[in-house]
């Protein structure tokens, strides 16, 4: 019973985090400029315009709690072997905008302007200009190097994504809103606690520092980087794992005439559900283990 009252809450929580992160968001779009020195512009908006302090902080807050709670609700269904109930399309509404959610994060990132958040910029815009053929042309979707560098970004964070995301949850999330106490009160707390938890410090472009850091979500991939070429790394492994991932639901749907065959497609299906769950817990434990050595 307490388990599946924790599996109703977190869309529910998750839906709470996503109003404040759009009203605040909202809030802010208007008073950043993605152009000159953006740096100087994020400070600005911090200390001098009236509550602009409050609004990062909640945004910033909220943003991540939102993107949270949308991966526990994701293991949670996993972990629960849900997908064998779902079609393909209902799945991959789950799973794709997680993975939408990630991206705005990451390019949110990146906005701030500081040395961590333009570095991370870079990375990512050399890792896709690393893929053979169409790379300098893919990475000119995403970024663009020079005074435009934050421009594009700032349209998919602002403009795109979230209208995107939104657009695919659509149906998933109309029973969350029913719920009106346990969406207010978490709208309450999740508040509460964007004004009391800190946020990172910005570090301006010019600091000298030996290490920088990515997002907490992209500190394995910032290891792996290290020792693998970054196609592999940044695009083919994490590729892989979500087609596999997106291929779940027709482990339910497999029903071989033949008993021989169908035990070993229940089989398969078993290996890859425990295979995917071994690379979530290995890939979180290398963000951790990042996290706690500071790279």
């Amino acid at each position: 019973m307490k388990i599946l009252m924790i599996s109703q809450l977190l869309p529910r929580f998750g839906m709470s985090a996503l109003v404040i992160c759009l009203a605040s968001g909202i809030a802010l779009v208007f008073q950043y400029q993605p152009a000159g020195n953006v740096f100087q512009n994020v400070e600005e908006i911090t200390t001098l315009i009236p509550f602009g302090w409050l609004f990062r902080k909640v945004h910033y807050a909220s943003g991540q709690l939102f993107v949270i709670f949308m991966l526990l609700h994701t293991v949670d269904h996993f972990l629960r072997k849900r997908y064998r109930n779902y079609s393909l399309n209902i799945w991959a509404l789950l799973v794709v905008p997680l993975c939408l959610c990630f991206f705005e994060l990451f390019t949110g990132f990146i906005l701030k302007g500081d040395k961590e958040g333009i570095f991370a910029g870079q990375i990512f815009m050399h890792i896709i200009r690393e893929v053979p053929l169409i790379g300098l042309s893919l990475s000119r979707l995403f970024i663009v190097p020079g005074k435009d560098f934050f421009l594009l970004p700032y349209i998919y964070h602002c403009f795109f994504l979230p209208a995107l995301i939104l657009y695919l949850i659509r149906q998933h999330i109309r029973p969350w809103f029913q719920d009106r106490k346990t969406f207010l009160g978490g709208i309450l707390i999740f508040l509460a606690y964007a004004v009391i938890v800190p946020q990172p410090m910005d570090i301006p472009p010019e600091a000298d520092i030996q290490a920088i850091h990515s997002p907490w979500f992209f500190l394995g991939i910032q290891t792996l980087l290290k020792t693998l070429n970054p196609v592999l790394a940044g695009i083919v492994l994490p590729g892989i794992f979500l087609l596999c991932l997106l291929f779940l639901p027709f482990c339910g749907k497999m029903r071989p005439s033949n008993k021989r065959v169908q035990r070993l497609s229940a089989k398969g299906c078993l290996v890859l559900h425990y295979f995917l769950m071994a690379v979530f817990f290995l890939y979180a434990l290398l963000c951790l283990k990042a996290a706690i050595q500071g790279i």
